[in-house]
This record gives structure tokens, sequence and C-alpha cells, in this order.
């Protein structure tokens, strides 16, 4: 349906920049801890832990609220802490930064998942999601390939006094374009035709199955 597909098209964008902000992340810790592995861990830590303890959590807090406005709030929330990190140089704010990254990724999933029913037919359920699946995971390759453009673009835009005052790296660009990911999402989101509660009761989304299917067996 078109309104799946303008969210499939949301999911898709705002993937491929969380792939992206996630590597800049990772090179920032990095660099900022002079090149510690533990560092690096940690960071990775935040951005995981979260998902073991509040992933159920964050369904059942998206149940209670407008699916749309849920996901719309947290694209917002997700792009303005995006925007705050570039000037973040210490471990811990990066922790703290992931960690909160990742608490609004909870709850935009959940709230994704159950407006696909509102979009879909039932019988299109397991097809829709499968795209899902591509959209979360399919976009970490080109991702990679975004992520060393964006070295040459910063090396391009650093030629401009504009941009040589704020000193632009690559991790300063990717962290931006990544918060216009979600502001992206946010705005085809925003006028997507979605109802608070799912038009048909007891209706699960069976993530096995769709699984399966996107891999084929």
């Amino acid at each position: 349906t078109r309104s799946f597909f303008k969210l499939w098209v949301a999911q898709v964008v705002s993937s491929l920049g969380d792939w992206i902000g996630i590597i800049a992340i990772l090179a920032i810790a990095a660099r900022v801890s002079g090149g510690s592995g533990a560092a690096v861990s940690l960071v990775m830590v935040a951005r995981v832990v979260p998902g073991f303890f509040l992933a159920t959590l964050g369904g059942v807090i998206v149940d209670r609220f407008d699916r749309r406005r849920v996901m719309v709030a947290c694209d917002f929330g997700r792009a303005g802490l995006l925007a705050l990190l570039p000037f973040v140089d210490s471990l811990v704010g990066l922790v703290i930064v992931s960690f909160l990254l990742e608490i609004l990724s909870l709850l935009w999933g959940p709230a994704k998942d159950a407006s696909i029913p509102n979009l879909v037919d039932a019988k299109q359920l397991t097809s829709a999601n499968s795209l899902g699946l591509f959209a979360a995971f399919g976009t970490f390759p080109l991702a990679s390939l975004a992520f060393a453009l964006l070295s040459y673009a910063a090396v391009w835009l650093s030629g401009f006094s504009a941009f040589a005052s704020l000193d632009v790296d690559r991790e300063f660009l990717a962290l931006w374009v990544d918060g216009l990911t979600f502001l992206v999402s946010a705005l085809i989101i925003f006028r997507l035709p979605i109802p608070r509660t799912t038009r048909r009761q007891g209706e699960r989304v069976d993530f096995v199955d769709a699984a399966l299917s996107f891999y084929g067996h």
C-alpha cells in the first residue's frame, strides 16, 4: 500500500542514518580515548544493553500513546541528540548520548511494528515485515560506503571558510547527516494515517516467520 511504502521509506532512511551514526560514534570513541578498545566496547554496550532490559517495556509504553506521534517525537529526539554529539569530547558524554539514542530507538521500533497491521492486509504482514528486516539490516553496507564518502566530503568542505571554523571532519559530517535522516523520517511519518490502536484485536506480527521469509527458508 502507498502508506506502508512511505513508512518503509522512512525506516530505510532512518536505518541508513542510524548505521552511519553508530560508525561515527565508535570512531569518535576511539579518538577521544586514544584508540582504546575498552572505550569503544563501552560505547557499544551502551547501545546494546538497553535492548535486553527495556525492549518489552518499550512496547508497553507505545501501546498507551499515539504511535505516529511516538515515532515523530523519537525521530526529533534522536536528531537533537545527534546535533549535540559533535560537541561532546568525553567518553562519558558519548556513553550517555548513545544510551539515550538507544532508548528512543527502542520506542520507535515497537511503534513502527504496531503500525504495520493498520497499513497492510493480514496476508501481507509477513512480506511487510521481511521488507522491514531488509530496511533495518540491509542498509549497513550502504552506510559503510556513505561514511567513507563523507571522509572525502569533509576534506572538500574544510576548504570553505564557513566550515573550516567549525572544524568539520567525517564524524562531524556523519552525525549531522544522521540527524537529517531522522528529520526526513519524521516528516514522512507525520502525515501517515496511523490510528492509535490496531484495527484487528489480537493480531500480532510473527517475527520468526518474517525472518525465515526474509532469508528464503
